[in-house]
């Protein structure tokens, strides 16, 4: 299950950064670095940082996006930070 979500997340990662960028998104990789094989600057980083917030619905803080080296990073930020609040109904339960 874990990893269904994690590739959930990853698979928006890779949205926002082809819309972000306009790259194909066939070769992208968690192993993908931000600066140095994508050449995300700082205005892309804003760029990149309002597309995930709309992709996740959830606001970033202004430094975070700045910390993100990889693309693996940004998966991990938000699936630790995107499914640790889903609440889910308790076993037997009725909606």
């Amino acid at each position: 299950m874990q990893s269904a979500l994690d590739s959930f997340v990853f698979d928006k990662v890779v949205l926002a950064i082809g819309r972000t960028l306009r790259v194909e998104p066939s070769g992208l990789l968690r192993s993908t670095r931000l600066a140095d094989d994508l050449s995300l600057g700082g205005f892309a980083r804003l760029r990149l940082a309002l597309c995930l917030e709309d992709l996740f619905d959830m606001e970033l803080q202004n430094d975070t996006v700045e910390r993100f080296q990889t693309l693996g990073d940004i998966a991990s930020y938000f699936s630790f930070r995107y499914f640790r609040d889903v609440e889910t109904a308790p076993l037997g339960a009725t909606a």
